[in-house]
């Protein structure tokens, strides 16, 4: 009886470390490493432990594998098939948000604009009154099939404080309101 349990842990176990909502397999996310580091994600900090390109690869591969692991929306683990997804954008007015142009850059955990270092980030938002008017934060929801997952992997692994989601289309997101932020 011992031996079966282990036996059904060591599975379940490995269900929870394998799986990913993308269903990627290793060589996907090392052809995906492969692929950043040659189109603009160069300056990842695996370089920072790692002198090989084999190790750097496997380090960033790493990165993608732990992402996958942490559940949505703090991450990219059990992610739903119609996301829910934030983005804030400046507007003189709200009239003037073009909503068939919503955007590429979205994020997915709302309370990451609680953590300091995500407007560090996005010093560009800050304040967020001036001449140029008010930040507002847009929520959306779109389709899985709709994330731009090669680029979402590689912002995060770049740039983890500002939690992105990229997307492929922005057409294909449903506004489903903008709000005001105060704050």
């Amino acid at each position: 009886m011992h031996k079966n349990i282990r036996i059904i842990i060591k599975e379940l176990i490995k269900e929870s470390i394998d799986f990913n909502s993308f269903n990627l397999t290793d060589k996907q996310l090392k052809d995906i490493a492969l692929w950043g580091l040659k189109n603009g994600y160069e300056d990842t900090g695996c370089y920072d432990d790692n002198d090989n390109e084999e190790d750097v690869v496997n380090c960033v591969v790493s990165d993608f594998k732990q992402f996958l692991s942490v559940n949505y929306p703090k991450e990219l683990g059990n992610f739903p098939d119609k996301p829910i997804i934030y983005r804030l954008v400046r507007l003189k007015n709200k009239n003037n948000l073009n909503k068939k142009e919503l955007g590429y850059s979205w994020f997915s955990n709302l309370k990451q604009i609680e953590n300091s270092c995500f407007f560090q980030m996005l010093d560009y938002l800050k304040p967020l009154k001036n001449k140029d008017g008010q930040i507002f934060l847009l929520k959306g929801i779109t389709n899985i099939k709709n994330v731009d997952i090669k680029n979402t992997l590689w912002q995060r692994s770049a740039q983890w404080c500002e939690n992105e989601i990229v997307i492929k289309n922005p057409r294909n997101i449903k506004l489903l309101f903008a709000k005001e932020l105060k704050s």
